[in-house]
């Protein structure tokens, strides 16, 4: 399982407020994506703080994050692990009480793929020429679609889109969403934060696939095209291709 990320700050923002890690957890590919909440305190702190201390219980038992009858519960765990670091790091440094960020987690054990998740950063599944959209939006927006008020087009620009419903530094027992997938070999699995996804289309999916032998140049390509069509957040992605076992390499 080849992976690579690429981040930018963009030609907006003072500070990237994106934070990502991917790195080989025992036999699994593990990568994470958060993003700090644009405008709210120390949100660069919240991200950061957030994927490093996911990173670090997941590599405290390597063996859990092959076991699929207890992935789930685990992962959800984690997940209220992190959070109360996060709310621990608010009350000792007064100046950043109240950060929050969202989470998005994936885990590659050979073809199966298992995802924890809250906020607006997403994974995708790419599959030949083919992208999925693997995880649900927690933001205004994506709920008024559900619930048939407003189109998916519709939500595109809806303000709603940047009102989080879900996040990580709430002092509340958290839910995070679980999928398990599986994959064939050649797949690729994107995160991405919203200042990238929100800016590309199917055909910039398409062309950065072109170039899927190197992923550094697949995650490359799709923030150019993000930032080239108008991108004013801060962009990040981190993907991961599934390969067999013994084929573990980084780029």
């Amino acid at each position: 399982m080849n992976y690579a990320f690429a981040s930018e700050k963009g030609p907006v923002r003072e500070l990237n407020e994106d934070f990502c890690d991917v790195r080989m957890i025992g036999s699994c590919l593990c990568m994470a994506v958060a993003d700090g909440l644009g405008g709210e305190v120390c949100g660069e702190i919240a991200s950061r703080l957030a994927v490093e201390t996911l990173m670090k219980e997941l590599e405290t038992d390597p063996e859990v994050l092959k076991n699929e009858d207890v992935i789930s519960d685990y992962l959800s765990s984690v997940f209220n692990k992190v959070n109360v670091e996060i709310l621990r790091y608010g009350s000792e440094h007064h100046e950043s009480k109240g950060m929050c960020t969202t989470l998005t987690v994936a885990v590659l054990n050979d073809r199966k793929l298992y995802i924890s998740h809250i906020g607006d950063t997403r994974a995708y599944l790419c599959h030949a020429r083919e992208i999925q959209k693997l995880t649900n939006d927690h933001n205004k927006a994506a709920k008024l679609v559900k619930e048939g008020i407003i189109t998916e087009t519709e939500a595109k620009v809806h303000p709603g889109r940047n009102v989080l419903l879900k996040v990580l530094g709430e002092n509340v027992y958290l839910k995070p969403d679980f999928f398990s997938y599986n994959l064939s070999y050649g797949d690729i699995v994107m995160l991405t934060s919203d200042g990238l996804y929100a800016f590309v289309e199917r055909e910039d999916f398409i062309a950065a696939l072109n170039l899927r032998k190197d992923l550094k140049m697949v995650c490359d390509s799709l923030v150019e095209a993000s930032l080239r069509n108008g991108s004013s957040d801060n962009t990040t992605i981190v993907a991961g291709l599934c390969r067999p076992s013994g084929g573990n390499t980084g780029v």
